[in-house]
């Protein structure tokens, strides 16, 4: 039954991969070209950033390097007949494109906090852990480690006040009319000009959240009128999450092109630019045949 399986599976991703090759070998170029550069920009720009401790440069690189990572998630999974999974995740790519764009606009500074927002996050997770260690099975850090970094908790708030406690607090000094609870992704958003994004964020987030909507609007169902239950893989879909992967790639890699602006690079931003247009099209070209 395994085998059967096994080989039903592969037999499948083969055929998959043969419907929309023109495509996926386009967006799997394009993320070959997004890596290789933010490689050679790590690569010739690191020992310059360790000199002038450049913080900003090493978050971006960081973002970039994490948003090639999930690109090549996304490409095995459509790939492999998942485009919903695929869409969720270029839900994350989203996120991490919008971060590294707010840092670059702000600066050094707002690189300072979210670098050292960690902080916050690993204070608060040990809490979470430490409540419901029994129930967890699993033991949570020790009361020394959790008063350590409750002392260093302590220490950055003190720093950069009370704001910097709520989970976008690295981001919420930028925004001092309002309450920082309400400071988050949507802001970010917006501050960087995504907002547009956000109805195709929220379709995206439809496929993490376990609402009514994602029960019922698949992607993997895109070419299907009868009501069926996905378990599996699908060769449909593939075109908006395969697009929207393309340009926020496209994007972040522009971001950290820009902060070394040589005639190379503007040159290669135009070249991914037109990648992620061309990906576009070819794969809504596919979906009409």
């Amino acid at each position: 039954m395994l085998q059967e399986r096994q080989q039903c599976f592969s037999e499948f991703a083969s055929n998959n991969i043969s419907r929309w090759k023109s495509g996926f070998d386009l967006l799997e170029s394009h993320i070959i070209t997004c890596t290789e550069a933010g490689e050679n920009i790590n690569t010739s720009y690191r020992t310059e950033a360790v000199e002038n401790n450049d913080l900003l440069f090493d978050l971006l690189v960081r973002h970039h390097a994490r948003a090639c990572h999930i690109s090549n998630e996304i490409l095995c999974l459509l790939k492999n007949g998942f485009p919903d999974a695929a869409h969720s995740r270029w839900r994350a790519l989203h996120e991490v494109n919008a971060t590294a764009m707010f840092l670059d606009k702000h600066g050094s500074e707002c690189a300072e906090r979210f670098y050292f927002h960690d902080v916050i996050d690993s204070y608060d997770g040990m809490k979470e852990h430490k409540k419901y260690e029994e129930r967890l099975q699993a033991k949570a850090p020790s009361a020394e480690i959790i008063e350590e970094c409750k002392q260093e908790y302590d220490r950055l708030i003190k720093r950069y006040g009370k704001s910097f406690s709520s989970h976008y607090g690295w981001a919420a000094y930028i925004f001092p009319d309002r309450n920082p609870r309400t400071v988050g992704f949507a802001t970010i958003e917006k501050d960087v000009g995504l907002d547009h994004m956000r109805p195709y964020y929220k379709w995206a987030s439809q496929n993490i959240h376990a609402g009514s909507k994602g029960m019922r609007e698949r992607l993997a169902l895109a070419e299907c009128n009868d009501d069926i239950l996905v378990v599996g893989q699908s060769n449909s879909g593939m075109t908006d999450p395969a697009h929207a992967t393309a340009l926020s790639l496209m994007q972040v890699t522009c971001v950290l092109l820009k902060l070394k602006p040589t005639l190379d690079h503007i040159v290669l931003m135009e070249v991914i630019r037109n990648y992620s247009d061309r990906i576009g099209q070819t794969f809504l070209s596919i979906s009409k045949k």
